[in-house]
């Protein structure tokens, strides 16, 4: 019998649009043969299901169900394709605990930790991994160019402490140019970070869980055609990724050693994808990679960076996905 699957797509934040087109590549892609999928759009005010021929019908919060003309429809598990808030953020997860339904991300703490940035850098700094010196700035407080500059040095990067897909995100490259990329900041969240600049080029690690055992994908190496991978970079076009990474074996297996102690450490569930910078080779025998983030709900399209290294490894979406599902609802049994 088929199950009933809930993909929650959409939420709160700026990445909203870019969740929906998610959603719409995994409704595409997970098997019909196995699940009945029911996208929902989560808003502030409501939560709706849109059938195909475009009639709405509330999602009954009380009991995370729908009534449709021809029956109400109670789910067996949820698959969180929200980018930023609620899904990413701990909020949709607990919910979901309490309700009772099975879900394919990592649970409310760990989402809201490494939702965290500045959080999850002290966690993963704490768990042996290299992290950037990092100033933490609160909206109320005053912000000292000086004293943040005497730890961060220049260039540095200034960025959300709670937020996605490098929104608000600056690259700072004098004194004159911080406070205004912290008032930049501070317009996405009211919590924001300085951090020091690492030079290297950036490096990204996959795992998901099938059958209770860590799959390791590919890593990917990232070529921002602009200063960085920001937003534009990520969506635009303006980067190239490269799978498998042009990595020493060595440098790999560390990676890929590395990426899964933080997996364990940080008790991740479904699939996640570390970032790192990995310094130049100046020093032979001395390069090393330094944590940037962790995504919890990394992006499922077809050119997003998992799907590409799940596909080197001869992995399509419609396996991906009915893997992710398969596990989810194995956990809960």
């Amino acid at each position: 019998m088929k199950k009933n699957i809930a993909l929650l797509t959409g939420g709160y934040s700026q990445e909203y649009e870019i969740s929906v087109k998610s959603g719409k590549v995994i409704e595409q892609h997970i098997d019909k043969g196995l699940f009945r999928i029911f996208p929902l759009i989560i808003g502030k005010e409501q939560w709706i299901f849109r059938d195909s021929a475009g009639s709405e019908f509330p999602v009954n919060l009380n009991d995370f169900t729908i009534q449709l003309p021809e029956e109400k429809v109670k789910f067996d598990a949820a698959f969180i394709g929200i980018h930023g808030t609620p899904g990413e953020d701990g909020k949709l997860q607990g919910y979901l605990d309490m309700i009772g339904i099975p879900y394919n991300t990592c649970g409310r703490a760990t989402s809201a930790l490494t939702f965290n940035k500045f959080f999850c850098n002290e966690f993963v700094g704490r768990a042996g991994v290299n992290v950037a010196n990092t100033v933490y700035l609160h909206k109320r407080d005053t912000s000292d160019p000086d004293a943040i500059l005497s730890i961060t040095g220049l260039p540095c990067f200034v960025k959300p402490n709670s937020n996605g897909s490098s929104v608000g995100i600056s690259k700072v490259h004098s004194r004159e140019e911080l406070l205004p990329a912290i008032q930049l900041a501070f317009e996405s969240d009211e919590e924001v970070l300085v951090q020091e600049f690492i030079p290297g080029v950036e490096i990204t690690c996959g795992i998901y869980e099938k059958n209770g055992k860590p799959v390791v994908l590919p890593l990917t190496e990232i070529i921002s055609h602009k200063e960085f991978f920001d937003f534009e970079a990520k969506y635009s076009g303006y980067s190239d990724e490269i799978t498998p990474a042009r990595l020493s074996d060595e440098l790999a297996e560390e990676c890929r050693h590395i990426s899964l102690m933080l997996y364990r450490r940080l008790n991740c569930r479904g699939v996640v994808r570390f970032d790192y910078i990995l310094t130049p080779d100046e020093i032979p025998g001395k390069r090393q990679f330094y944590f940037l983030e962790v995504n919890t709900i990394p992006g499922l399209s077809e050119a997003s960076i998992v799907p590409q290294q799940a596909a080197h490894m001869g992995i399509s979406l419609n396996r991906l996905f009915t893997d992710l599902l398969t596990e989810t609802l194995e956990r809960y049994r």
